[in-house]
């Protein structure tokens, strides 16, 4: 038998009185839809106002005065294309000759003149029947990176597997100046690029212990986390120095290196520059002065992603080559916030993914040695220069080289 409420007329069970309950839980439920959306927005502005950044800020891109979009890189030529594949990095001898590494593991010297080009030595081990430079191949094969002279004549590259070589250009012979460690301050992934001092030592880069290049093809490891690693905050790379009378290697250098690359000296070697890919910016370390063995930021704020950079043979500055532009300004915003990044990742709001399709816009960018851009040269479409990795100065002209285009550029300067 149903019941009345006391001093009710209405019957609770009625169509009536079931409609206004259920009235009432949706209310309720968009009150408390309400309230979490509101603790959210509260926790994400204690995150952004209360906590500090992770580093320095680094602005979105902006392509005006210096940095304005040209296309200055598209008057250069390209040579040896779909013959020379990846060439990184250049060193040139006292009589004019380049070599560059490639990668497919041979180190190769180029005559300019006759357009042609012969082997110097392979970074890797035999047999080489399967070194075409595919990636799951480099850790055999070698893949050479950063390459400079020293100044008994010899080249030193950095192999990002196998470490440090000093190689004589003349026999192809080559001498192990480090080997990677798989444990400890000298263990780390993609060794890098190397800098000679006038005393014979070498400072070099080493990017990251959380990936390689070979990782791209590991089963277990997908493309889009190999392409996130560098954008987790991660400082697991480091600045090393060899000692070229005690043989020994140290890390001088490694809190909030975000993916450490290019590494240069100042015209009087009072400091490095180092260009710290993640942060688009350009560090500073102090070899000499009260500021000796501490750092500080030379330039932030970098238009894109920074590659080597090459001392200027014209003046007293660096060439930094940047292979892609920053894809976002999203994407840059939440470099200042761990949490931040990490919540807009998962959430599908930024995506590292986007980088490979900012990689046809390619900057070669002059700086003084105070910081300041001389001139800025792009290629916004990749129609001659693409995945730029380094610039050098040759005579009156500018070699641009890349990672992954099976070419190099020669452009008139």
């Amino acid at each position: 038998m149903r019941q009345r409420a006391k001093g009710s007329n209405v019957d609770e069970t009625s169509p009536s009185h079931s409609s206004e309950n259920k009235e009432r839980a949706a209310t309720g439920s968009c009150h408390f839809i309400v309230f979490g959306l509101l603790v959210i927005v509260g926790l994400l502005a204690a995150i952004y106002f209360l906590l500090p950044p992770t580093s320095d800020v680094r602005e979105g891109p902006q392509f005006t005065g210096a940095y304005a979009v040209n296309d200055d890189l598209q008057k250069g030529a390209r040579l040896f294309e779909g013959n020379l594949p990846g060439p990184e990095s250049f060193a040139i001898d006292k009589d004019g000759n380049l070599y560059t590494g490639l990668s497919d593991g041979r180190v190769v010297k180029i005559d300019l003149t006759t357009e042609t080009y012969s082997l110097v030595t392979r970074m890797g081990d035999p047999p080489y029947d399967k070194c075409g430079g595919q990636a799951e191949m480099m850790s055999h094969c070698g893949r050479p990176l950063g390459i400079r002279f020293d100044n008994d004549g010899n080249l030193i590259v950095a192999d990002a597997y196998k470490g440090l070589f000093s190689i004589n250009p003349s026999t192809g012979n080559k001498e192990l100046l480090f080997k990677p460690q798989k444990s400890g301050d000298l263990s780390c992934h993609m060794w890098n690029n190397p800098v000679v001092l006038s005393n014979g030592s070498i400072f070099f880069t080493c990017l990251s212990t959380s990936f390689a290049m070979h990782s791209l093809h590991d089963p277990d490891f997908s493309v889009e986390e190999y392409l996130w690693q560098p954008h987790t905050h991660n400082d697991s790379g480091g600045l090393f120095h060899y000692n070229s009378v005690t043989g020994s290697t140290t890390l001088v250098m490694k809190e909030q290196l975000f993916c450490p690359n290019g590494v240069s000296k100042s015209s009087n070697e009072d400091f490095l520059v180092m260009n710290d890919m993640v942060r688009g910016r350009i560090a500073k370390y102090y070899l000499k002065g009260p500021k000796a063995g501490k750092w500080d930021t030379l330039v932030s704020g970098l238009p894109g992603v920074p590659d080597n950079i090459t001392p200027s043979k014209r003046m007293p500055g660096f060439w930094v080559a940047i292979p892609m532009v920053r894809p976002n300004a999203l994407l840059d915003f939440s470099y200042q916030w761990s949490l931040m990044q990490l919540v807009q990742a998962k959430l599908g709001l930024i995506n590292p993914l986007d980088y490979p399709n900012s990689a046809l816009h390619t900057v070669v960018v002059l700086f003084d040695e105070e910081g300041r851009v001389v001139r800025s040269l792009h290629d916004p479409s990749g129609k001659v220069v693409m995945g730029a990795t380094e610039v050098v100065e040759m005579d009156d002209e500018l070699i641009i080289g890349s990672w992954f285009a099976p070419f190099m550029v020669k452009l008139k300067y």
